[in-house]
This record gives C-alpha cells, sequence and structure tokens, in this order.
C-alpha cells in the first residue's frame, strides 16, 4: 500500500512540474528546446525510480 501512495505522490509531482514548464514555455517560447529536455529526462528518471520503488518494495 505504501508504495501505490509514493508512486501516486511521484505522478503527482511530475504532473505539477509539467503545468509550471506547460506555463513557463508559454510564457517564453524561446527556451522550449531546453525545457523539453529537462522535463523528459525528469520524468524518465521519476518513472524509474517509481519502478524500482514498486519491485523492491513488492
Amino acid at each position: 500500500m505504501n508504495s501505490l501512495l509514493l508512486i501516486l505522490l511521484l505522478a503527482v509531482v511530475t504532473l505539477l512540474v509539467g503545468v509550471g514548464v506547460l506555463a513557463l514555455l508559454l510564457a517564453r517560447p524561446t527556451w522550449c528546446a531546453p525545457l523539453a529536455g529537462a522535463l523528459a529526462a525528469m520524468a524518465l528518471m521519476v518513472t524509474v525510480t517509481g519502478m524500482l520503488v514498486a519491485v523492491s518494495r513488492g
């Protein structure tokens, strides 16, 4: 049960950061490439961390 809550928390944090990045992209479109790369890297790290937690806590 705790692993599900942690994964839910990671998903919520990822969505909040994504909304922040979207707002920043709408305000400054010239930052599109660096922010897209940073967001993709963050999403990958959150996904891997969530999977590791889910597998290790079983």
